[in-house]
């Protein structure tokens, strides 16, 4: 019995069976939308809670020192960005290594801005005092 063209399975590869290509823009969607439901959860917390936060934080600042702390973890923050940023001096100079340069310069950036942010509160915890 001869076979007719329409009773032949019909074969369709990945991209054609999902109607569409995925391409690399589906992560940036999956980032926007986590971080859009992590700033709602934030705000909905702040709106709710914002009483009862300010007087945690109201306790918590009188047992601790922020300025005994600042004090303390600005260096060790500094420390880090030039630990980090002679590694990244090393790699570059010892045996070149685009995967290690790459992602000590995101761990220079992060430990950067820390340390940024650290000496910040310094100066705004020595003009209060």
């Amino acid at each position: 019995m001869a076979k007719t063209e329409k009773s032949r399975p019909v074969v369709l590869s990945e991209t054609n069976a999902r109607a569409g290509v995925t391409g690399h823009n589906v992560r940036y969607v999956l980032a926007f939308g986590l971080a859009g439901s992590i700033i709602a959860f934030v705000a909905i917390g702040l709106y709710y809670y914002y009483a009862r936060l300010v007087e945690t934080l109201g306790h918590a600042s009188a047992r601790l020192d922020f300025a005994k702390l600042v004090s303390f973890a600005t260096p060790l923050a500094l420390g880090a960005v030039a630990i980090v940023l002679a590694l990244g001096l090393s790699n570059m100079v010892v045996r070149p290594r685009p995967d290690i340069s790459q992602k000590l310069m995101r761990w220079r950036v992060a430990l950067q801005f820390t340390a940024l942010c650290l000496v910040m509160a310094a100066f705004y915890l020595a003009a209060g005092s």
